[in-house]
């Protein structure tokens, strides 16, 4: 007689047919069971955390085993001359660019120490009503000015999402003065100047979080301090007032965009009889996160100031309109660090005519 059964073929002692039958009767239930659960987790729509489990199933026996896809997390691979970057979310480049543009702040116990190199170019004219040898001519004079900043910003995340800020610039002033000398002759004069720069201290706290319509919200004050000097020599130095800085910048993320609005009011304290007019900031900003290693950013920073007042009284004509329109790209080189470079086109004529910033950002 045939045993349909494939543990029939088994042959075994009379004395252990009932072991045998008890163990035939485990195997059947847990293979049973296994089909079961495959049966139940099929029949679900996997989401969130259901659908990695669909994916790491436990196989049925006698399934090939699949290698598992690599962690999001993880590092790639990294090619002959490429650069292994860790792209958790918080070390993603438009996450640091963020930061570093004051968007985000720092958690608790979190460093960013950011050395930086600014350069910018000015040049302006002013005309001249010449009389020389019974004539009368217009001319122009024009100032020629080169400006090098080198500094050192340390952020540190405080709690209860708030954070310090100290910025420690110097620096460095090449000018030319182009004067005219009668009605065709002209001479020019070059002189240098250098200072330690104005240091800043700020802090600044999220006073909302991201929520729906609702975008996340920075409130920041900064001390700008008297540290530099007006003047030396000749060569105005462009620093060397106390002000006060009151700003709120707005965040707003649509994946992979990122929208920043900033808006900024800055009081300059007199010194020896001279006041700079109060200034006004707005910035409207778009970054976008080219890859989780590279980000790229548009801006359009206008600042509007007040007229000077000398001895109490205001300079007609001393009110000024900037408007820069900023262009910047950040990577990503290692874990701790990121590169950023950006350039600023001036588009009015109290703006410089451009500047070119390199930045550092290191995390600890």
């Amino acid at each position: 007689m045939a045993l349909s059964h494939p543990w029939a073929a088994l042959a075994a002692p009379s004395g252990v047919n009932a072991e045998i039958d008890s163990l035939r009767r485990t195997v059947d239930e847990l293979l049973q069971r296994v089909k079961e659960l495959e049966q139940q987790r099929a029949s679900r729509s996997p989401t969130g955390d259901e659908s990695w489990a669909a994916k790491t199933s436990v196989a049925s026996p006698g399934s090939e085993r699949t290698p598992s896809a690599p962690a999001v997390g993880a590092p790639k691979a990294a090619g002959p001359g490429a650069i292994a970057v860790d792209e958790l979310a918080a070390e993603r480049a438009l996450e640091r660019t963020l930061t570093a543009e004051g968007a985000l702040l720092l958690g608790p116990k979190q460093f960013d120490v950011e050395p930086n190199f600014n350069y910018v170019r000015r040049e302006s004219d002013q005309s001249m009503l010449i009389v020389a040898d019974g004539a009368i001519g217009i001319r122009r004079a024009l100032t020629r000015r080169n400006e090098f900043d080198l500094g050192l910003r340390i952020r540190a995340g405080l709690p209860f999402s708030s954070q310090f800020e100290l910025d420690l610039p110097y620096r460095w002033v090449d000018q030319s003065l182009v004067l005219p000398v009668g009605l065709t002759g002209v001479n020019e004069t070059s002189n240098q100047g250098s200072s330690v720069g104005d240091i800043k201290v700020g802090f600044a706290t999220t006073l909302l979080r991201e929520r729906g319509w609702r975008p996340d919200l920075v409130g920041r004050v900064t001390w700008d301090t008297d540290t530099g000097d007006q003047m030396d020599g000749v060569v105005p130095m462009g620093i060397g007032y106390n002000e006060l800085r009151f700003g709120l910048t707005a965040l707003k993320r649509q994946d992979p965009l990122a929208f920043t609005t900033s808006l900024s009011y800055t009081t300059t304290f007199e010194k020896d009889d001279i006041k700079p007019g109060d200034q006004w900031g707005l910035l409207l900003g778009v970054s976008l996160a080219a890859s989780p290693e590279t980000s790229l950013s548009l801006a359009l920073v206008q600042s509007f100031s007040g007229e000077v007042e000398i001895n109490g009284h205001r300079i007609a004509g001393s009110d000024q309109v900037s408007s820069v329109l900023a262009l910047g790209a950040s990577s990503i080189l290692g874990r701790r660090t990121l590169l950023s470079v950006s350039l600023g086109i001036g588009l009015t004529d109290d703006a410089p005519d451009y500047s070119v910033n390199l930045s550092l950002p290191m995390r600890f």
